[in-house]
């Protein structure tokens, strides 16, 4: 079965994810101090899921700001919608309207046409305005350092979840550092380029790994509880006190 992120189970992993982890929230707050927003300025979150890069950023402005949320899978928000209340979601770019921040966070590798989505940021933007966004490096072909445990790169989990599985399709989350940087300077942005890094442990990488949409690839024989049950096998498996290094690169593109 193909889940993909319009699908409640996708959705509720996602958010179950996000409640237990800090992988996004680090992410997150580096994005919002690398986009500097102001009180009073107007933001749109794109690829926004479940709200977790709005809900940041009102809380860093303590609500001084007006957000709208652009979300396409109804599923992830019906949730974000419940979640941040005070935000405006909608469903496609918002024709016409122009804002002083576009924050992207963990998204951006959804786009498979950037330079379509960056000059869609350059318009939708008031001069002077930003569109900061961010990805780990490994979906740049850039490997992390290892970390501790006996499975410093967290490479055993998969091998056991992989065991007798045959991928279905190719990897589409890879992208070059430098067609990024080329394609938002030919939409006419000046950029900064920064990073941050944190730990990702054995069990947060396994419950990300229960996001449904990140082994339709792998498991697509297998329901949401099936593969929720393979990754705990395989979990159960490996050395649980293992992590890795994980860095993530951010631009901020000055309009």
């Amino acid at each position: 079965m193909i889940y993909g992120w319009d699908h409640p189970e996708t959705a509720r992993a996602y958010e179950d994810f996000c409640r237990t982890h800090l992988r996004y929230l680090v992410a997150n707050q580096a994005l919002i101090a690398a986009a500097a927003p102001a009180p009073g300025q107007r933001i749109l979150d794109l690829a926004a899921g479940t709200g977790r890069t709005a809900e940041l950023a009102l809380e860093h402005l303590g609500g001084r700001c007006e957000v709208a949320c652009l979300e396409p899978a109804a599923a992830m928000r019906e949730i974000g919608e419940r979640r941040v209340p005070q935000a405006r979601w909608i469903s496609e770019w918002p024709l016409g309207e122009t804002f002083d921040r576009i924050l992207c966070g963990a998204a951006i590798w959804q786009f498979p046409r950037l330079e379509e989505t960056f000059n869609q940021a350059s318009l939708a933007l008031f001069p002077g305005g930003a569109f900061a966004f961010n990805i780990p490096i490994q979906y740049l072909c850039q490997p992390d350092e290892p970390g501790g445990g006996e499975d410093p790169w967290l490479t055993h989990m998969v091998s056991h979840i992989a065991e007798g599985c045959e991928a279905a399709g190719c990897d589409s989350t890879v992208m070059q550092e430098s067609d990024i940087e080329t394609k938002l300077s030919q939409a006419g942005f000046r950029t900064v380029v920064w990073g941050v890094r944190g730990k990702l442990t054995q069990a947060e990488y396994r419950d990300w790994l229960k996001i449904p949409v990140l082994t339709d690839a792998l498991l697509t024989h297998l329901t949401a509880a099936e593969r929720a049950a393979r990754i705990d096998a395989a979990f159960a498996k490996s050395d649980a006190a293992s992590w890795r290094w994980e860095a993530w690169r951010g631009w901020t593109a000055w309009k």
